[in-house]
């Protein structure tokens, strides 16, 4: 797990570094969802980028289409995964 320290500003705000913005792909006015789990605070991407894996397998906008036998594995794979975490 990685720790990233952020520094709290007038106004209650914070910055998103640079690193994880690009890691990310955040821009302006994406949102990010807030958890507090005991004494952590946990921020969730609302918006999942495009991926075509993900669209696949409907988690994310994007045009369905039929799966080839060997997408259609993949995907059965990720989703297993998917539902471990």
């Amino acid at each position: 797990m990685e720790k990233i320290k952020v520094k709290i500003l007038s106004g209650y705000r914070i910055t998103i570094p640079e690193e994880v913005r690009k890691r990310f792909s955040l821009k302006e006015g994406d949102e990010l969802e807030l958890t507090v789990e005991g004494n952590k605070l946990v921020y969730k991407i609302r918006n999942l980028p495009e991926d075509p894996v993900i669209a696949m397998l409907g988690i994310a906008s994007g045009a369905k289409r039929k799966l080839s036998e060997v997408e259609e594995a993949v995907a059965a794979e990720v989703e297993e995964k998917i539902s471990r975490e």
